[in-house]
């Protein structure tokens, strides 16, 4: 009974117990999940084994915990718990022994004890008499509690074997023992004073005693400094901006151009100092772009702050604008606004965030964001403000770029040297970050949950709006707020309740609520049968993909750009919808919608318009498709018709994002293929043809029951006949156009007939069958001409 359905993991404990493991290879939230594992497999344990193991993890935690800021309570409680559950637990008599000398140390400094003087008077006297009482009160119960945690840890320094620690804790014990008689003479001295205090009279002897007592006390604390001082740790990293930007999680190239900046800096002092001289000082305004949450916030904060390190600046304080804060409604008010956040920059940095705002292409003769970059650049080059601020912008890497160069005289301020491109980050560095912002609010990350956060960032990693650190730390944030609403109600919570963020805690909401699958939706089309068997095989080609590369095998690409020919109302753009949801399903999409568009929306009527016109919406399909309908109206006969704008800058995007975009080209057959034929990048990326057929009759009488079906209709039988009659007669004549589009505006209209029949009834005959039936006349007058 003892070893059975024990986890793995307990053999690794049980050699820990003997041999300390490396703690930078244990993660914290894998150490408290098997903590809590090992607490509900109680009774597959021995008693002994299991306080063993549980005493090996806790003391592991508990010298994690250490090494973070404000750790130590925690640890104590975890070392004490793991020192009553296994007290011949070396590694934990050993923390014991730390923990309280770190508290000790942080107890350093002499104590400020209200000051007694004879020149006070009689009101002053009895409060600051009073507030030394209270001081003295609280100081016994901590002088208490110390004397317990150093006799804890000088048995611990005795069972760890450790004694220079155990010399060194019966020091600071006697010293403890004698803090605790001098603060005990001086309770009784304040009392007594306190007993002479009658009116204007006191007793001056008793007021010299208490005196001298307090400054005995206050020196006291000096001979804990000394017993304390070969303990002494080194200050903690950290200290200065450039170990903080070193400490920033990626960014590589960055750390080092900055490292680079400030050694120039520091040479240029060091040089000044020798006396040799420099008139043509370099800028220090910089350029700062990247994609929303790449840090360009943060590393503007640092930089203000190396750059008053390297008395570049006086006080290294940094200044948030933008647009909004600069650009003013009238005349005279955007330089007034400007100017005053230009003085409340000097000396530290002026950072305007999305820069390239402060100007805008469409902006109208009211428009004053060129007012506040003249009145900038005005500030930046003379008059009295030149030279003593530091002006930061940051925004997307190619607005940037356009802004920067429309406008020279702002260009020039800021040299090549120093602009910043800060990368995305790598799914590593946002589970770094994510497991930072989890463990600054006490919360851990098992293996387990990583794994489903990862998942959870590649599918929301899609374009440049995703938010990189800044979404990692909502969804950390989301994931505590969704743990705390769903354990608020209980009222038995363990442990890795307030510590564990679990998978399902991270995964967020369930895609969209769809109740049947995109592969059942497409199944349940009228027709279509061949495109249907098709998408089928690609649904099935890319999941036995998906599960190659789970078991460590070799992935074969596939094109799934498509072209879908037909005729109108054949369903190209519900099987286009379908596609999409299909791939996402597949896990080949991210999001797996389906983004429209035609050639109004691509073809901007300016040259260099249509290419950025087309960016845009293919930036709103990244992650899914986009459906570009009647799309042969690209190419047009005219060599300057900004239509093969579209289609190459097409070509171009759909190569930049390949496995995060799919393209569906749509039309009549012969234009698609006039309009695949007429540029060869379209020819060499839409090898996959789906032609779609005209229904026939019986096809669109089975969707026009389905549209009336789905709006809570139905058709009467000798209607059914009828219109089976009515279809196959248009067939015949080659007269049946529409396909579906012209049965759903059939529905549609039969639906208006029939209101206006029913309406003539009295109202007690109109039963749900009546109001549900639509008869043979109702369709009838439609197909009068």
């Amino acid at each position: 009974m003892q070893h059975q359905q024990q986890p793995a993991w307990m053999n690794d404990i049980r050699q820990w117990r003997e041999q300390k493991p490396d703690l930078s290879r244990l993660a914290e939230g894998q150490l408290i999940s098997w903590l809590a594992d090992l607490q509900a497999r109680r009774e597959q344990l021995d008693e002994r084994e299991r306080n063993r193991a549980e005493a090996v993890l806790l003391t592991l935690l508990a010298e994690k915990r250490l090494q973070r800021p404000g750790g130590a309570t925690q640890a104590e409680e975890w070392i004490g718990r793991a020192r009553r559950l296994d007290p011949d637990l070396r590694d934990a008599a050993r923390l014991q022994v730390r923990i309280c000398l770190q508290r000790m140390r942080e107890e350093l400094g002499v104590r400020d004890y209200p000051q007694l003087r004879e020149t006070d008077n009689a009101v002053t006297k009895k409060k600051q008499l009073e507030r030394l009482l209270t001081l003295l009160e609280e100081e016994s119960r901590a002088d208490w509690e110390r004397e317990q945690l150093l006799q804890q840890a000088q048995e611990a320094a005795r069972d760890a074997a450790d004694r220079e620690a155990e010399m060194t804790l019966a020091a600071l014990l006697e010293w403890q023992r004698e803090r605790t008689d001098m603060l005990q003479q001086l309770k009784e001295k304040a009392d007594a004073y306190a007993a002479s205090l009658q009116g204007l009279y006191y007793s001056s002897n008793l007021l010299a005693e208490l005196q001298t007592d307090i400054r005995r006390l206050q020196e006291h604390e000096a001979r804990r400094e000394r017993l304390l001082q070969e303990e002494q740790q080194e200050d903690t990293p950290g200290e200065s901006a450039l170990a903080d930007i070193d400490a920033l999680i990626g960014l590589q190239e960055i750390k080092t151009r900055v490292k680079q900046l400030a050694d120039f800096h520091r040479y240029q002092r060091l040089r000044s100092e020798q006396g040799w001289v420099m008139l043509d000082r370099p800028e220090l305004h910089l350029v700062l772009t990247g994609n929303p949450g790449t840090g360009k916030t943060t590393l503007a904060r640092l930089i203000a702050r190396l750059y008053r390190e390297l008395g570049l600046l006086e006080s290294g304080h940094m200044v948030e604008v933008d647009r909004s804060h600069l650009v003013g409604a009238y005349v005279g008010q955007t330089e007034q606004r400007t100017m005053e956040a230009i003085q409340r920059a000097v000396g530290g940095v002026l950072f305007i965030d999305e820069a390239y705002s402060l100007k805008r292409a469409d902006a109208s003769g009211t428009d004053y964001g060129q007012v506040a970059i003249d009145t900038l650049v005005a500030a930046m080059t003379s008059g009295e403000y030149a030279g003593r601020f530091v002006v930061i912008l940051a925004g997307y890497p190619e607005e940037m770029r356009h802004f920067l160069l429309a406008n020279p005289g702002l260009r020039s301020r800021f040299p090549e040297s120093g602009h910043f491109t800060l990368p995305d980050y790598t799914v590593e560095e946002l589970l770094a970050i994510a497991e930072q912002v989890a463990n600054r609010n006490d919360y851990a990350l098992p293996p387990e949950t990583k794994i489903a956060l990862r998942q959870r960032i590649e599918r929301e990693k899609v374009d440049e709006t995703f938010g990189n650190a800044r979404t990692v730390r909502n969804i950390v944030l989301d994931a505590i707020v969704a743990k705390g609403k769903r354990l608020g109600e209980k009222e038995s919570l363990h442990m890795a309740d307030f510590t564990i963020l679990y998978p399902h805690d991270v995964e967020g909401e369930p895609d969209g609520g769809r109740t049947t699958s995109a592969a059942q939706a497409l199944e349940a089309l009228i027709g279509l049968r061949e495109i249907k068997d098709e998408l089928q095989k690609i649904r099935a080609y890319l999941h036995i993909q998906r599960r190659r590369l789970e078991k460590g095998l070799a992935s074969v690409p596939i094109e799934l750009h498509a072209v879908f020919a037909g005729n109108p109302g054949t369903g190209k753009s519900t099987v286009a919808r379908l596609y999409a949801a299909i791939l996402h399903e597949t896990g080949y999409l991210k999001r797996g919608h389906l983004v429209s568009a035609s050639r109004a929306d691509l073809v901007a009527g300016y040259v260099g318009q249509t290419a950025a016109q087309t960016r845009r919406i293919i930036r709103q399909a990244l992650g899914g498709v986009l459906f570009i309908d009647e799309a042969y109206a690209l190419h047009a006969a005219s060599e300057n018709d900004f239509g093969r704008e579209a289609i190459s800058t097409l070509v171009e995007e759909m190569t930049r994002h390949r496995e995060n975009l799919v393209v569906v080209l749509a039309g009549y057959p012969d234009e698609m293929n006039r309009l695949i034929a007429s540029n060869p990048g379209l020819a060499s990326r839409f090898k996959k043809y789906f032609y779609f057929p005209d229904y026939t009759p019986a096809e669109l009488l089975a969707i026009l029951e389905q549209h009336a079906a789905a709006a809570d209709y139905r058709l009467q039988g000798e209607a059914r006949e009828k219109l089976a009659a009515k279809l196959n007669e248009l067939s015949a004549q080659g007269t049946l156009a529409g396909n579906a589009r012209l049965v759903q505006n059939l529905v549609l209209e039969a639906i208006k007939q029939q209101a206006l029949r029913l309406a003539a009834m009295p109202e007690e005959k109109l039963t749900a069958d009546l109001l549900r039936d639509l008869a043979w006349e109702d369709f009838l007058p439609l197909w009068r001409e």
